[in-house]
């Protein structure tokens, strides 16, 4: 019996309702883990806290309405993640031979697929700060004006933009698999970095990496949360500054 457009959707690799649940349930474990991993790494390298720590202050506790965004968003990933399992186990666009790893298939698409993402998502974060956009769909990840928990913070958004978000990075894959070619290993850990930076970009640590092209640092997200109308970049903060809304860091007044 062939599967509906829904039933492919939410369910692309056909598996049992208990194995979709265990997977789920993995998942999110998994994904709580490694949030913990990158805390206590960044932690034990000795990275200084951002100036603000301990001198502004953001949203204090999580809410029933954070609560359940984060739920409907841990399911929305899930499904999202069992999309790229599928797309990376059959598209011809992606190698899958251990033998046929190279620097286009890992390090070059990896860089195209960041860069991508953030072309894509600059103009797209920049509309959900259009009026009614804002109002009724990104307003809601701003009550956090100062991130500090990591994931729960990062993940703390409106349904209908993790949708646009995880769009992005789907538009920027297939780019990179179409152009230069992706391997599987590189898919897994571009996953597993974009994770990372997400993670860290809504915590207290003043992480800093740059490559050319590429500066991806917290104060820079950090200034978008205290002001709004800036940095709508995540990684390759060049596309702000050719939007000409790119803010250099402002340490608190004492």
């Amino acid at each position: 019996m062939e599967s509906s457009p829904l039933e492919s959707l939410i369910n692309p690799l056909g598996m049992s309702p208990l194995v979709w649940f265990g997977g789920y349930v993995a998942k999110s474990t998994a994904l709580a883990f490694w949030d913990q991993c990158v805390h206590m790494v960044v932690e034990a390298s000795g990275v200084s806290k951002l100036p603000t720590t301990g001198k502004l202050k953001g949203l204090p506790a999580l809410q029933r309405i954070d609560y359940m965004y984060l739920a409907i968003n841990s399911v929305i990933e899930y499904i999202f993640m069992l999309g790229i399992i599928a797309y990376a186990l059959t598209s011809p666009n992606v190698v899958r031979d251990l033998s046929s790893l190279g620097l286009a298939n890992t390090v070059l698409a990896m860089y195209i697929i960041f860069a991508v993402d953030d072309l894509i998502y600059t103009p797209a974060h920049l509309l959900m700060h259009t009026k009614y956009l804002y109002v009724y769909v990104h307003k809601h990840h701003h009550r956090q004006n100062l991130p500090t928990r990591g994931y729960p913070d990062a993940g703390n958004e409106h349904p209908v933009e993790q949708v646009i978000g995880m769009l992005c990075v789907w538009g920027a894959l297939h780019f990179a698999a179409t152009t230069v070619g992706v391997h599987a290993v590189t898919i897994l850990a571009y996953f597993g970095i974009y994770a990372a930076l997400a993670m860290l970009n809504h915590t207290r640590y003043d992480v800093n990496l740059s490559m050319p092209g590429f500066h991806y640092s917290v104060r820079s997200h950090e200034m978008h949360h205290r002001f709004p109308k800036c940095n709508y970049a995540q990684y390759f903060m060049v596309w702000d500054k050719i939007l000409g809304t790119y803010r250099e860091y402002e340490s608190p007044k004492d």
